[in-house]
């Protein structure tokens, strides 16, 4: 295992959390940040160590609306910058609109898949596709095949 200097590590920490929107909570504890702070540092934490994919469980579940709005546009940002695959769970059907490339609707337990989407909206994305014809559409589809499973 290779050492790493202090001088190193606080660079990347301090790159890292920089570009997470965070620098200057260098020596912040958890208890003294924010759910959404929280989650900012934990993508930090996650790209420091540049992965070649990230595993996203509902990364944004515990969030408020306009924090999760945020942290979307951040895991955007991200993508373009790293250009690194990302599998994102959510139950969440805009979120996956927003953010992804591909959807899969999985079927109840055990959990298979059932229909793939091809999501055919232009990086990057703003605020705004959400409003748009096709999103509807593509929405609506998306949760005719979710329902069906119930």
């Amino acid at each position: 295992r290779a050492k790493v200097s202090k001088k190193m590590i606080k660079s990347t920490v301090r790159e890292h959390l920089q570009m997470v929107g965070m620098a200057g909570f260098e020596n912040y504890t958890p208890r003294q940040l924010s759910g959404g702070m929280q989650q900012r540092v934990a993508f930090a934490r996650a790209l420091a160590l540049k992965p070649r994919m990230l595993l996203l469980d509902e990364p944004f579940a515990s969030l408020d609306a306009q924090t999760r709005v945020i942290m979307q546009e951040l895991l955007q940002d991200i993508h373009r910058e790293y250009q690194t695959t990302t599998l994102l769970v959510t139950h969440d059907v805009e979120e996956a609109l927003f953010l992804a490339d591909k959807i899969y609707v999985l079927s109840k337990r055990p959990a298979r898949v059932i229909e793939e989407f091809d999501v055919p909206f232009a990086r990057p994305r703003g605020l705004t596709l959400r409003g748009e014809a096709g999103f509807a559409e593509l929405k609506a589809a998306l949760l005719k095949k979710i329902r069906e499973q119930f």
